[in-house]
């Protein structure tokens, strides 16, 4: 987006526009922090446990439970799984939302697409669990990026006027 960006909060809703687009997001909540991050992370968490315990990771349950680990966990293998599922969910994105194919593809299922596009976050939490970060440590991490992308677009915009 070109221009500068306003963000107006209303009850229950976020509202971000410039000079040319509107996008109208509905929130459950009005803020986001570090907790907020943390409580979806454990309850990803707790559902992966749950996934161990049923069995749904069998081929990789044994090193879990033999090495005693609990969640967040480095293992390579479930981290490589999540990645490929990731893609496969990215996939998703694209097919409710053909708009990127050509001028003449009109598809666009919003509801879908913002579903696919929570599918990716919870399969992103899932890879970051399984590379043994935790939810402390990606928000410090996604906080850090976002402050070094921001500096360098302000050193490219000083560099261009």
């Amino acid at each position: 987006m070109t221009g500068k960006m306003t963000r107006m909060m209303t009850t229950g809703k976020m509202m971000m526009s410039d000079s040319t687009h509107n996008i109208d997001i509905v929130k459950k909540t009005t803020s986001l922090s570090t907790e907020s991050l943390s409580t979806l992370f454990e309850k990803q968490m707790n559902n992966q446990s749950e996934m161990i315990k049923k069995g749904m990771y069998d081929q990789y349950v044994d090193w879990i439970t033999k090495n005693e680990r609990q969640l967040p966990v480095d293992h390579p293998l479930l981290a490589s799984y999540h990645i490929q599922q990731l893609i496969s969910e990215i996939g998703e994105v694209l097919e409710a939302d053909k708009r990127w194919k050509n001028i003449r593809n009109v598809k666009y299922n919003r509801v879908e697409k913002l579903d696919e596009l929570a599918d990716c976050f919870i399969v992103l939490m899932n890879i970051t669990m399984y590379s043994g970060f935790s939810s402390i440590q990606l928000y410090n991490a996604i906080s850090d990026k976002i402050n070094v992308v921001a500096e360098r677009i302000e050193k490219e915009s000083k560099e261009n006027n």
